[in-house]
C-alpha cells in the first residue's frame, strides 16, 4: 500500500492491504459512536451505516491490524468519553477489550484540554486519555529527557469540516517519544489529516485510512 496519502474506505477493508510486520506506530483518535444508528452484535451494539465508528469497529480493527504491526510497534490510542455509547467508561471499556486481543497497556497520557466545550448540568470534561499499547509489555522510548504524562493542548479549530480534531501537537509528541525518522505510521481514522501533517514535519512515512471522503483534500 502506498504511503504518504490517505486511502478512502472502511478501515476494516483497507487494513487487509497492509504487509505483515510493516507498521512501526499507530496514532489515532477514533470518532465517537453515532447513537442514532444502533445495530445488534450478540448482546451489544453493532456498526453504524455512516462515518461514526462504534466500539466494536475499533475492536475489530485492532484485531485485524495486530499481525501488521512490528513486534516492537507502539499504538497511541486517543479515546474520549461518549455519553451516547458506553458513557464515561467508554475509553476503559475499549482498552479492556483490546487487552483481551493481546495488547498490553504500557503507559497512559492525559490530554488536558485548555478549551473544553462547556457542559450544562454535569461537570465539563477537560481531558481525554491516550493509551500507549504494545504487543509486548515493554515500550521503547526515543526521548531521554524528563517528560510527564499530562499534555496541555487546546482542541484544534482547524478541521476541514471535521468536528472532533485533535491538535497537531498531540501526534507530534507521540512521534517524538515513540518513533524515529523513516518509521511507518498509520492512522486508521485519519479524519482531517492531522497525523499525516505531523509525520511530514517530523520525517516519518505515513498511511491514513478515512471512510468519509469529504474530510480528505484532493
Amino acid at each position: 500500500m502506498m504511503d504518504g496519502k490517505t486511502h478512502i474506505g472502511d478501515c476494516l477493508d483497507l487494513v487487509k492491504q497492509l504487509d505483515n510486520d510493516s507498521i512501526d506506530l499507530i496514532i489515532t483518535s477514533p470518532p465517537y459512536y453515532n447513537s442514532g444508528h444502533k445495530y445488534q452484535r450478540a448482546n451489544g451494539f453493532h456498526y453504524t451505516a455512516d462515518v461514526g465508528e462504534p466500539l466494536y469497529t475499533i475492536e475489530d480493527f485492532f484485531e485485524a491490524v495486530y499481525p501488521k504491526l512490528k513486534q516492537d510497534a507502539v499504538v497511541c490510542l486517543n479515546l474520549g468519553f461518549s455519553y451516547g455509547e458506553t458513557g464515561v467508561m467508554r475509553p476503559y471499556d475499549i482498552v479492556d477489550r483490546l487487552r483481551r486481543r493481546g495488547y498490553f497497556v504500557n503507559d497512559q497520557i492525559i490530554w488536558h484540554k485548555n478549551n473544553p466545550i462547556p457542559m450544562r448540568n454535569r461537570l465539563t470534561n477537560a481531558y481525554e486519555p491516550i493509551f500507549v499499547l504494545g504487543k509486548t509489555p515493554r515500550t521503547h522510548y526515543y526521548t531521554t529527557e524528563y517528560t510527564h504524562n499530562v499534555w496541555k493542548h487546546p482542541v484544534s479549530s482547524q478541521g476541514n469540516g471535521h468536528s472532533a480534531t485533535f491538535p497537531e501537537e498531540i501526534p507530534m509528541e507521540c512521534l517524538k517519544h515513540f518513533s524515529k525518522e523513516g518509521d511507518l505510521v498509520l492512522d486508521p481514522f485519519m479524519g482531517s489529516g492531522t497525523t499525516g501533517r505531523a509525520c511530514e514535519k517530523m520525517r516519518r512515512r505515513w498511511i491514513g485510512f478515512e471512510i468519509n471522503s469529504s474530510y480528505v483534500k484532493r
